[in-house]
């Protein structure tokens, strides 16, 4: 998430738009029965598979072809895959070198998965520890069978803040100033973006989704965690790729505030040169 996007879209008064639908348990009310294969599924098989894109274009960091988009870093190959989370209705491929490949996925029904830009997974077996599927990559070629462990999670998610923040879609609803900063020379008028949308995982992914009018989207992904033990705080790790091990160092980790019931969400960027705050609301 870039600040500067985000203030775009107060700025713009732009309205909201339901990209992200909502499953079943996924509609705003807490839920602890999240789909077996939400959650993050460690892999250690050799192969993996990277399907090519036909007649791409360069938008920012993410490879896109027309509407169909591949949200993934522009070199034509990556390294085995090191995992692969299943948010709502989001994926995220780890691959070995640190790079990431994100996007949506439908379920069409209870064992086949279909991956926007990458295949179709149909799952063979799934339990709590272990999950074994077969992926046809979306280019034709062989599919190819993969087995993976379940990841742990950050924290043992059973209260009612900590399944609220992860079963559920949030919308950046608008941004502010809380502090005094000259916005001069900004670019602050970009009517391309049409809605933005956060997902927290309990493995610690924190994951942003743009919308643009020309139908392209954008991702960025985070890592995030507890401030305290209560729950009622939450900070993240700067949008320059670093990720987060702790909540200690305001230079390079933003703070929130998160109360009950649960519905909204206010998240203080109190990094000295974009101090905005953001107003999350539940979808």
């Amino acid at each position: 998430m870039k600040a500067i996007k985000h203030l775009m879209l107060l700025i713009i008064g732009l309205s909201s738009v339901a990209f992200f639908s909502c499953k079943k348990n996924h509609n705003g009310t807490a839920s602890s029965s999240l789909p077996k294969y939400e959650k993050r599924w460690n892999i250690s098989d050799s192969l993996s598979h990277r399907p090519a894109i036909s007649t791409p274009t360069n938008k920012g960091t993410f490879l896109h072809t027309g509407t169909k988009l591949a949200h993934r870093p522009e070199q034509d190959s990556l390294p085995n895959y090191s995992a692969i989370e299943f948010l709502i209705n989001s994926y995220v491929i780890f691959f070995q070198d640190g790079t990431v490949q994100v996007g949506q996925y439908t379920a069409t029904n209870d064992t086949t998965l279909v991956l926007d830009s990458v295949g179709t997974v149909r799952i063979t077996s799934i339990s709590a520890a272990t999950f074994s599927f077969t992926l046809t990559p979306i280019d034709g070629a062989t599919p190819i069978s993969i087995t993976a462990t379940a990841a742990g999670p950050i924290a043992n998610f059973t209260s009612t803040a900590d399944i609220a923040l992860i079963s559920t879609t949030w919308k950046i609803d608008s941004t502010t100033l809380y502090l005094p900063v000259d916005t001069s020379g900004w670019d602050l008028n970009d009517p391309t973006i049409t809605a933005t949308y956060a997902l927290f995982s309990p493995y610690g992914t924190y994951l942003v989704r743009n919308i643009y009018t020309d139908g392209h989207e954008d991702y960025e992904t985070n890592t995030w965690m507890w401030t305290n033990t209560d729950h009622t705080g939450l900070c993240y790790g700067n949008w320059d790729g670093q990720n987060i091990s702790s909540c200690d160092s305001l230079g390079s980790v933003k703070f929130t505030s998160y109360v009950a019931p649960y519905t909204k969400l206010i998240m203080d960027e109190t990094d000295s040169t974009y101090p905005f705050r953001y107003y999350l609301s539940k979808q």
